[in-house]
């Protein structure tokens, strides 16, 4: 149990480490950090996600079992990520002092975790050599990206007009996705076929994702200042939910789980996807739907921060 919190904690804290340099020329101002920003974002949802995706496909053989661990893996995503919105909806509505648009990012960021842009680099560094985990992790991006452009944004924004069935199906992770699932029943993959230098490439674009995240991560938060990041108050209450609330209720649906299947090979994917920091997607819906993003961005900074101590702690207790 111990080795397990310390290989979860160095997974952490290398990629803490990652954000480092982005930080460093941003505070230099070596950037522009808009246009930063916004390539480094293209770059991860538009190339980086999708070969994330059909990597960890393509470099794992079919069986039912695993079929059967990824249906899990969308149940459980999509039971916690609801439960959790609901519940910090119940949370946040009786505080006075909340207005109405701080009330929704904050029970949108208790109820999405950093799945895509941490939950994977995560996996990556804690089991390299398991690509079946980035698959299960690939599963619960595709339930965290349908119930973000539909019932999470409309928490945010309460209209129903933003809420576009069309944009949760039609995205790069969902429709890579989609694209390799096929060739993963088949077992088309680079363990039938010897596909050396085509692997080599697709490993290199999926491992990226840490760095380059981490990246985005760094040159954020040079952004802030230390005042303003930490004296929020409203951010403390997002990240109780998301790092405390969040792994309690996953627990409670792991044990429910376990009682008709053997969760074993999905538990470090069910601790991580209910450990995460909120995610960095938050300030991209609440941009667009003209919102209080300074709030959105401290609750994603606070909550990565503190991660760092949440995270090993969860996986040492549950996985």
């Amino acid at each position: 149990m111990g080795e397990l919190f310390l290989t979860s904690l160095e997974a952490v804290a290398l990629l803490i480490v990652m954000a480092v340099p982005g930080f460093i020329v941003a505070k230099l101002k070596m950037i522009n950090k808009a246009e930063a920003v916004k390539f480094l974002s293209v770059t991860l949802l538009y190339i980086l996600q999708p070969f994330v995706t059909v990597n960890s496909f393509l470099n794992t053989e079919f069986t039912m079992d695993i079929l059967w661990n990824m249906l899990a893996i969308f149940l459980f995503t999509a039971v916690t990520e609801i439960v959790i919105l609901y519940l910090g909806k119940l949370i946040v509505h009786p505080i006075k002092k909340l207005d109405v648009d701080s009330k929704g990012i904050i029970a949108y960021g208790g109820s999405f975790g950093n799945l895509i842009y941490m939950c994977i680099p995560f996996l990556q560094l804690l089991a390299p050599e398991r690509h079946e985990l980035i698959l299960y992790a690939s599963c619960s991006c595709v339930v965290f990206n349908l119930l973000c452009w539909t019932l999470g944004n409309h928490v945010i924004t309460g209209d129903k007009k933003y809420i576009s069935l069309k944009k949760a199906l039609l995205n790069p992770p969902t429709l890579s996705f989609i694209i390799a699932l096929p060739l993963f029943i088949f077992n088309i993959n680079f363990q039938r076929f010897n596909l050396t230098g085509i692997a080599n490439v697709f490993s290199l674009f999926s491992n990226a994702v840490g760095p380059l995240s981490m990246t985005l991560l760094g040159i954020k938060l040079a952004e802030m200042s230390l005042k303003e990041l930490f004296l929020d108050y409203r951010v403390y209450i997002a990240t109780g939910i998301k790092l405390i609330l969040y792994p309690v209720v996953g627990l409670l649906f792991m044990l429910l789980m376990s009682t008709f299947m053997d969760i074993e090979p999905i538990r470090l994917n069910l601790v991580a996807i209910a450990a995460m920091p909120i995610a960095t997607n938050t300030m991209m819906f609440v941009t667009m739907a003209n919102k209080d993003t300074g709030l959105a961005a401290k609750e994603v900074m606070i909550s990565t921060v503190l991660s760092c101590v949440t995270i090993p702690i969860c996986i040492m207790l549950l996985a």
